[in-house]
This record gives structure tokens, C-alpha cells and sequence, in this order.
């Protein structure tokens, strides 16, 4: 399973780089890929105890690609479960400014280490020994992956700063000025 998970993403990285990935741009709502992304990855929350909820708040509208858009915030909340301890919480907040619509993937795990902060979106690096003392399985992809996702529908995937541990991950894409994702409307 996790050889063919490691070329399943390196494939799809390789189809990026050569740009053999065509995204659509639609509008998207954030909330809603939050909860799909909880109560899909939920049961693996529920296996570590872990607790996984979208916070009240804003409905941002982005514009995207929703299926690359998914992957990405998929590999985010799977890192935070990997890393959080068991019993710990997960938290999505999604809240827009004037130019993005914007989704944060919070945890409580151990955080990561300043000096690797820099290098943590790199392809094949992992920060595990830093992060927990547990062997966490994985190829160093996910996050790298996550980032060319966002980036390419023309936003930004970033590290936010946090003090007394755990881990901040934004999503922020270009905000979309109408209330009807395209995924609602119907044709004529």
C-alpha cells in the first residue's frame, strides 16, 4: 500500500512538472471542502482518539480546482493526525481577507523545529525525528505535493508561526466575488 502510495504521488508530480495537469477554475467553497475532508479522514482521527472539527465561522468562496484544492488540504490533515498525539485536536478554520479565501489546518502536535521550517516543503525531506519520537511512515511527499496543488490554482501554501507547539498550515487562494460555487449551479 504505501509503495503504491509513493508512486501514485510521485507520478503526480512528475505530471505537474511537465505540465500534464490541467485544472479547471471554478469557484469553490472552502467550508464545504473542510467538512468533506473531515468527515472523510475522521476515522483515522478516531483511531488516535483525536478529535477533528471545522470551526464556526466565515463560508469563503476561492477559485480553484476543488479535486487539486482536496489533495492538497487531504495531505495536510494527514500529516497533522500522523503527528498529533493520540487524544490531541485537529482544527480547521476557514475565514476569507479582502484578496483570499482562506483555510488553516491547525494541530496540537509537537510543531517543527525552526531550523527545518525552511526545508519542509522540499520533496523527499521529512522532519520526523524533530517532530515526534514515534516512526512516522511516509515518502516526504505530501507536503510538497500540497504546495504545488495550491500554487498551482494560483495561491499559497504556507507554515504560519505558532508558540507553545503544534502546527499551523494555510491555504490561501484568490477569493471569488460571487456566493454560488460552480459545483451548485445548474444549467438550463
Amino acid at each position: 500500500g504505501r509503495l503504491s502510495t509513493l508512486v501514485d504521488r510521485l507520478l503526480a508530480l512528475s505530471r505537474a512538472e511537465i505540465g500534464q495537469v490541467k485544472l479547471s477554475r471554478d469557484v469553490v467553497d472552502l467550508r464545504s471542502l473542510a467538512e468533506d475532508a473531515v468527515a472523510q479522514l475522521g476515522v483515522l482521527a478516531e483511531e488516535k482518539r483525536q478529535t477533528m472539527t471545522v470551526e464556526p465561522g466565515g463560508s469563503p468562496f476561492g477559485l480553484g480546482d476543488r479535486v487539486v484544492l482536496r489533495q492538497s488540504l487531504m495531505n495536510l490533515i494527514d500529516n497533522a493526525i500522523k503527528y498529533s498525539p493520540a487524544g490531541g485536536q485537529i482544527r480547521l478554520r476557514v475565514w476569507e481577507s479582502p484578496a483570499s479565501a482562506v483555510l488553516d489546518v491547525i494541530d496540537d502536535g509537537p510543531g517543527i523545529a525552526p531550523d527545518v521550517r525552511a526545508r519542509i516543503f522540499d520533496r523527499f525531506y521529512r522532519a520526523g525525528s524533530s517532530r515526534t519520537s514515534e516512526r512516522v511512515a511516509g515518502a516526504g511527499l505530501g507536503l510538497s505535493i500540497a504546495k504545488w496543488a495550491v500554487e498551482a490554482n494560483g495561491g499559497q501554501l504556507s507554515l504560519e508561526s505558532t508558540s507553545g507547539g503544534g502546527s499551523t498550515f494555510r491555504i490561501a487562494v484568490p477569493r471569488a466575488h460571487t456566493a454560488r460555487p460552480v459545483e451548485s449551479r445548474r444549467t438550463a
